[in-house]
């Protein structure tokens, strides 16, 4: 497999990974696509924009991997869009800082963002399309699932584990040994002393529940 890939999407974080792919990995970016309904303009970054339905004919998955660009504002849209990517067949690509401390026995699954300044202790385990922001810290033995947001300056203390879904706003904290549930939302600077709950928003020092988001998903505005 080459250095070639395609990333998903046109929006500020693809705009943002495209510069991180082009000066700080071995990637080189060749295209952008987005569902067909959504474009609206030939190029993005002086690179062609194609249509999702149809890239696998000029970017074939023999060829090319791919990286699916989103974000958190809909936390819910991004297993949508990485599922997406996976039923065209395509290798879903990483990007690992190079300033980033990551230990060999990391055990990393795809589609994974790792900024610079990002600390990962020893025998920690992350699942699929999770992104960790500038200067996070990932304890020991810590157990990540998929699809998790977790933003600048975040710690994730030892032995803890993190289910799908979750958003944790800069700074945001937790001490050793706390199992965080499925779309657990920590506002920036909230610190996390026990378990959470499922679908559930946290706010403080010592957090405290705050609301529920079951229905909707996380929406972040």
């Amino acid at each position: 497999m080459n250095n070639k890939i395609i990333i998903y999407g046109t929006g500020p974080f693809a705009k943002l990974m495209h510069y991180h792919f082009t000066h700080d990995s071995d990637y080189e970016v060749s295209a952008f696509c987005l569902d067909k309904d959504y474009i609206t303009t030939s190029e993005f970054c002086d690179l062609p924009v194609v249509d999702f339905e149809n890239v696998a004919d000029n970017y074939p998955p023999s060829e090319y991997q791919m990286f699916v660009a989103i974000g958190y504002r809909v936390m819910r849209n991004r297993p949508l869009l990485f599922n997406k990517a996976k039923q065209k067949g395509y290798q879903l690509v990483n990007f690992i800082s190079r300033k980033a401390i990551i230990r060999e026995d990391l055990n990393l699954g795809e589609n994974n963002v790792i900024m610079s300044s990002c600390d990962f202790e020893p025998t920690v385990s992350i699942g699929d399309n999770n992104v960790f922001w500038t200067r996070t810290i990932i304890g020991h033995h810590a157990i990540i699932g998929h699809h998790n947001y977790i933003s600048g300056g975040g710690g994730i203390g030892g032995n803890c584990q993190v289910g799908d879904l979750c958003f944790l706003g800069n700074g945001a904290l937790m001490i050793n040994d706390i199992k965080i549930a499925d779309e657990t939302y920590m506002i920036a600077g909230t610190i996390i002393l026990k378990d959470t709950e499922i679908a559930s928003k946290y706010h403080g020092n010592p957090a405290k529940l705050i609301g529920r988001h079951a229905d909707t998903g996380i929406q972040i505005s």
